[in-house]
């Protein structure tokens, strides 16, 4: 058969069909990325290591100090964020006030355990296991890790 002027040819027919194709999954991939992003969520990690020591009276202070790396401000719970001592004795203790973190900062997070340094307790060791939970004003769980704590006069 003769090619008549004006058509197209198959092998020029199949690289502009792939061109429309590859411009079509680049529309879509832009759109995803680009104007329909992700959402901006807080996302929170212990930076070093908590420590613990003696406070006012027979009280006991945790220190932890945590860094937002995502995206978004996120403001802690005072009662519903806690710091649970799982061993080597067990206790718990609450943020004393909301904390707002935003992206890109780090806080010290502080917690009083009331009567925490007697013995049996923070006084008779040199470190503890805890789980700290941390959540929001909205009550959704930001985090929870498990940390080693470092106790400062213990022992």
């Amino acid at each position: 058969m003769k090619a008549r002027r004006g058509d197209l040819s198959g092998p020029v027919l199949a690289i502009l069909v792939t061109l429309i194709l590859l411009a079509i999954g680049a529309v879509i991939i832009a759109y995803f990325t680009l104007f329909a992003g992700q959402a901006p969520t807080p996302v929170l990690v212990v930076k070093d290591q908590p420590i613990a020591y003696k406070g006012t009276g027979t009280n006991a202070v945790v220190e932890v100090v945590v860094a937002n790396i995502g995206t978004a401000q996120v403001t802690l719970h005072d009662t519903n964020t806690k710091l649970e001592i799982l061993g080597p004795f067990t206790d718990s203790a609450t943020l004393g006030s909301p904390e707002i973190i935003a992206p890109g900062e780090s806080k010290t997070l502080t917690f009083t355990f009331t009567g925490g340094w007697t013995t049996g307790k923070f006084q008779d060791y040199r470190s503890a296991s805890a789980r700290l939970v941390l959540k929001d004003t909205a009550d959704n769980t930001i985090g929870q890790f498990e940390v080693s704590i470092r106790i400062i006069g213990g022992g």
